[in-house]
């Protein structure tokens, strides 16, 4: 379908002349596969997780094969690491030439994880098997990197590699060729006016009144791991977003997609997005004040009705002040079961709840013990103190009840 050419550029313009505008070429548009990452934080969960990042590239490679993509562009960071294991790095290869053979080619950048200059870095060898199954991109700033001819056409790719060493900016300064076809550019960085770049390093800056200048049909983003679209003037300026949530940051939460690109003539490029997780990471809070709990039951409904699902992540918070003690280990006992995986952080309000009101009020070790944390809690200043008493209170209250169960 494809083919790499390195012809004069008159041969080029021989080409392009003979566009027919008619003809729409589909290309997919990926970043920040992370394959190979381990989301430790999962526990003894996350050497299983970490498989579903490999699975959703593989169902990427096999959507473009099938539905006859023309061409693949990742920006950036295709790997976790610059020195993935032999087994990740396996993996690659094996879905890069399946792409390969399909005559689909692929335009790889480098991104910040996986940095063509840090020591180690998989990319450094120039007779790489990675290397000969794609276009890679190596050069320190944004310039012309390939050439594609795709059903007849030119489309032309602009790019680089982040090396902290050699990339120096601005990284937004460059331009089309003065040549007829498809001018696409390929860049990991963070675009100034992107959402949710607190939480992502800023090497490579981007603005949008710069690449309006470009005069590209289409700039693909990756870094980024929020799915988004900006326009740069007529040019859109694309994230695609993880295929699967990495981190419960803000933005990475939800349905991730796989963004198809759709090359139309002298139309404004078409941007689809499928569903693509396997896997829902979301945050949650739930004030206890405001729902009609009188036990931990209670609450073991309210999550079941509204998050329930084995394929969800649930990172929650309980607020408020709940009528009762809420055990945050029977709650994961329980839950185990019905989530994926569930991270419980417990900021109720022992002290001002009425149970803790009727244990005060005891002759007894509890009564003793919630009375001499209440007496401190008069004379404590400062709002991590005052956690860390109440998480003391907590703590004890779960120790004196377990000792009552058994």
């Amino acid at each position: 379908m494809s083919e790499l050419i390195d012809f004069s550029f008159a041969q080029l313009i021989d080409i392009g002349n003979d566009k027919d505008w008619s003809i729409m070429i589909h290309f997919l548009h990926l970043a920040d596969l992370h394959l190979g990452a381990k989301t430790s934080y999962l526990g003894s969960r996350a050497t299983e997780r970490g498989r579903d990042f490999l699975e959703a590239f593989k169902r990427a490679v096999d959507f473009a094969i099938r539905e006859e993509i023309d061409f693949l562009v990742i920006a950036g960071d295709f790997f976790d690491t610059p020195n993935p294991s032999d087994e990740t790095l396996r993996f690659a290869i094996a879905e890069l030439k399946k792409l390969y053979q399909a005559n689909i080619p692929v335009i790889l950048t480098p991104g910040n994880h996986d940095a063509i200059g840090m020591p180690g870095s998989v990319y450094t060898d120039p007779n790489s098997e990675i290397r000969r199954l794609v276009n890679f991109v190596d050069t320190p700033n944004p310039r012309h990197v390939a050439t594609e001819i795709i059903h007849g056409e030119l489309v032309h790719f602009y790019s680089m590699a982040w090396d902290f060493q050699r990339s120096k900016p601005p990284f937004d300064d460059f331009h089309a060729l003065d040549e007829p076809g498809y001018h696409i550019a390929v860049l990991h960085g963070t675009l100034e006016e992107g959402r949710f770049t607190d939480v992502h390093s800023r090497e490579v800056p981007l603005k949008l009144s710069n690449l309006s200048e470009t005069c590209m049909d289409y700039i693909a983003l990756g870094h980024i791991h929020a799915p988004q679209e900006h326009a740069a003037g007529p040019i859109p300026v694309v994230y695609p977003g993880t295929l699967e949530g990495k981190r419960f940051t803000p933005g990475e939460e939800g349905t991730r997609s796989l963004v198809v690109v759709t090359l139309d003539g002298k139309a404004r490029p078409q941007i689809e997005r499928i569903p693509w997780n396997q896997r829902i990471l979301l945050s949650a809070e739930i004030n206890l004040s405001e729902e009609a709990v009188e036990s931990d039951d209670d609450v073991v409904a309210i999550i079941c009705d509204s998050y329930g699902d084995p394929n969800k992540l649930l990172r929650i918070k309980f607020t408020g002040t709940p009528p009762f003690f809420l055990d945050v280990d029977k709650l994961y006992e329980r839950l185990s079961g019905d989530l994926y995986w569930i991270d419980i952080r417990d900021d109720t309000d022992v002290f001002d709840s009425r149970l803790i009101d009727e244990w005060g009020q005891e002759e007894t070790i509890r009564g003793l013990l919630v009375r001499k944390l209440r007496d401190r809690m008069v004379s404590i200043e400062g709002e991590e103190a005052r956690q860390k008493v109440e998480l003391a209170m907590k703590l004890a209250i779960q120790a004196l009840q377990k000792s009552v169960e058994r």
